[in-house]
C-alpha cells in the first residue's frame, strides 16, 4: 500500500495533503472531457421539418450527469492508496462504491427506477451499514458532554434512519448548480476539523472529498456544463452519515446537516405526511425549499447557493462551538 511507503518518510498531514490534492487534479482532469459513456439530461431542442428532434444550439445538447461516478470513483481509490486501511474502513468502501453505483444506473436508465426501488436499495446498503458499525465501535454515544450506552437494537434503528436520511436529504438537495457540492464541502470540512482527534484516519475521508468536490464545483457552479446526479449525491449524504457516527457525536448530524434537512428533508416530511393522511401539507410552500425561492420567490440561482452557503457556515461554527465548550 502507498501509505505505508509514504509514512515511513512524511507525516500523517503532508500525506492527506497529497493525497487531496491529487484528488483535486484528476478529478478537474477528469471532468474537462467526461466519458462519454455518461449520460446526459435532457437538453433544450426543437422538433424539426420532419418531426426529429433537434437540439436549439451546442450548448443545448443536454449537460453531462452522472459524473459523481467518476468523482466518486477517484475517492475511493485515493482513499485506498493513502490512508491506512482496516476491515471496517474496506466494508464502508465497498458500500460506498455500491450507493455510487446504483445511484449512477439510476440516472443512466432511460426509466427512472422509481422511488419504492431507490428507497429498498438504500434501506439495505443502510443496514448493511449500521451492522458493520456496531461490530466494529459499539453502540455507545455521547451527547451535550454526556456519554451513555444505547441498546444495540435501538442504535441500529437510529443508525439505518440516520444514514437513510442523509442520503435522502443531499439527494433532494442536489437540484440547483452548486448548491449540494457547496454545501457539502463545508459540511465535510466542518466535520473533519472539529472532531479531528474523535475521527483519527477518517478525517481523511472529509478533507480528501471535500478537495474533490471543490475540482467538481468548477464545472458546477452556475451555469454548469456537469452535474453529479444521483451517483454523486447519494454516496456523498453516505459519507457524511458515517462520519458523523465515527465522531461518537450522532446526533450532531442534525446541525450539520441542518441546511440539507430543511431544504430537502422538510419535502421529504410535506410527501410523507400528504399521503398518509390524505390532505394538504405546506401546500403553499414548495420543496425542496431552493425551488420556492427559484421559482416563486424570484431568487437567483447564486443567490440561492450563497444564501444556503452561509446557513451551513453558522450551522458549523455553532457545532464547534459547542464542541469545544463540552
Amino acid at each position: 500500500m502507498l501509505y505505508n511507503l509514504l509514512s515511513s518518510k512524511l507525516s500523517d498531514n503532508v500525506i492527506l495533503v497529497i493525497a487531496s490534492t491529487i484528488g483535486f487534479v484528476l478529478t478537474y482532469m477528469l471532468l474537462m472531457k467526461p466519458a462519454e459513456f455518461l449520460p446526459r439530461d435532457g437538453g433544450k431542442y426543437v422538433i424539426d421539418a420532419e418531426g426529429r428532434r433537434v437540439a436549439v444550439n451546442e450548448a443545448s445538447n443536454g449537460k453531462v450527469t452522472g459524473v459523481g461516478f467518476l468523482f466518486v470513483l477517484v475517492f475511493l481509490g485515493i482513499v485506498l492508496l493513502f490512508i491506512p486501511i482496516s476491515k471496517e474502513m474496506i466494508i464502508y468502501v465497498i458500500l460506498s462504491a455500491f450507493m455510487m453505483l446504483t445511484g449512477f444506473l439510476d440516472d443512466a436508465s432511460r426509466s427512472p427506477w422509481g422511488e419504492l426501488i431507490k428507497g429498498i436499495l438504500d434501506l439495505i446498503l443502510a443496514f448493511l451499514a449500521a451492522i458493520s458499525f456496531i461490530i466494529f465501535n459499539g453502540s455507545d454515544v455521547s451527547f451535550l458532554g454526556l456519554n451513555f450506552h444505547i441498546p444495540v437494537v435501538l442504535y441500529a434503528i437510529l443508525a439505518v434512519a440516520l444514514i437513510w436520511g442523509s442520503i435522502n436529504v443531499t439527494n433532494c438537495s442536489d437540484g440547483v448548480d452548486g448548491l449540494c457540492g457547496t454545501v457539502s464541502v463545508i459540511e465535510l470540512i466542518g466535520i473533519s476539523v472539529i472532531f479531528r482527534n474523535s475521527l483519527g484516519k477518517y478525517s481523511g475521508f472529509g478533507m480528501i472529498l471535500s478537495f474533490i468536490l471543490v475540482a467538481y464545483l468548477a464545472y458546477n457552479w452556475f451555469p454548469s456544463t456537469a452535474l453529479m446526479g444521483d451517483a454523486g449525491s447519494r454516496t456523498i449524504g453516505f459519507i457524511i452519515a458515517l462520519l458523523c457516527m465515527k465522531t461518537g457525536h450522532p446526533f450532531g448530524f442534525i446541525l450539520f446537516s441542518m441546511v440539507f434537512l430543511f431544504d430537502g428533508g422538510l419535502g421529504l416530511l410535506k410527501l410523507a405526511i400528504m399521503r398518509v393522511t390524505k390532505k394538504p401539507f405546506l401546500e403553499k410552500i414548495r420543496f425542496p425549499f431552493h425551488d420556492e425561492l427559484r421559482k416563486n420567490r424570484g431568487w437567483k440561482i447564486p443567490a440561492i447557493v450563497v444564501f444556503f452557503a452561509i446557513c451551513e457556515l453558522i450551522f458549523v461554527i455553532i457545532e464547534g462551538v459547542i464542541i469545544k465548550s463540552l
